[in-house]
């Protein structure tokens, strides 16, 4: 799987059966507020991380976000972002309205995928994850060639809103009391996505203004 390097972040591979590397996932994995807002519960110890890694995290289009240069080690993860199929919970969104079928369904398939992700408490408020999201965006459409990437949130969490707005992702429906099993609570949620045509345009746009 291909390493992606921004500005300030790199995103890697998960290392499988790493000490040092389920360790910091529990530490920012294990604070409530991070797994509950994505729809996971908080992890409980070191093992259940490096367990987590192994079976879950450590596949294709998977990254670890790490942090250039930070403190104490700059290799260690700090959150996580990946690439995956279109959730059903944006699917089933999509088909309770023939209008959004008619728009949109043709990124449900094999042609479009869905960018979930999460980054510990230290890090919110600094850009990280708006930076990352971009790097994966632009990894989707010009190295894998997707049509289109999903991306959904609970409609109560601003900070997941103001990510996928920055980065150009629009809302195309709201659900209401979704149900998430791994932590037996409903919540509505907001599905947005952007399409290629859209991330190409706001990059022709981007390289405009550098240039006017």
């Amino acid at each position: 799987m291909n390493t992606i390097e921004t500005e300030r972040l790199l995103l890697r591979p998960w290392k499988v059966d790493d000490a040092a590397e389920a360790a910091s996932l529990f530490r920012y994995a294990s604070d409530p507020e991070i797994g509950l807002r994505c729809g996971w519960p908080p992890h409980t110890s070191v093992e259940g991380s490096m367990h987590d890694i192994r079976n879950i995290l450590a596949v294709e289009n998977n990254w670890a976000i790490t942090i250039k240069g930070g403190a104490p080690n700059s290799n260690a993860p700090v959150g996580s972002i990946a690439l995956m199929p279109v959730s059903h919970y944006t699917a089933d969104a999509v088909a309770s309205d023939p209008e959004l079928t008619k728009r949109y369904g043709k990124y449900l398939g094999d042609n479009a995928l869905e960018v979930g992700y999460w980054i510990g408490r230290p890090f919110w408020g600094k850009g990280y994850m708006p930076e990352a999201l971009t790097a994966v965006l632009g990894y989707a459409f010009d190295t894998l060639r997707k049509d289109a990437v999903w991306g959904g949130h609970f409609a109560e969490n601003t900070q997941s809103e103001r990510v996928q707005a920055k980065c150009g992702l629009h809302v195309v429906a709201e659900s209401k009391q979704d149900y998430y099993p791994l932590i037996d609570r409903h919540y509505d949620r907001v599905c947005r996505i952007i399409t290629a045509g859209e991330w190409r345009d706001a990059e022709h746009r981007q390289m405009a203004r550098m240039i006017a």
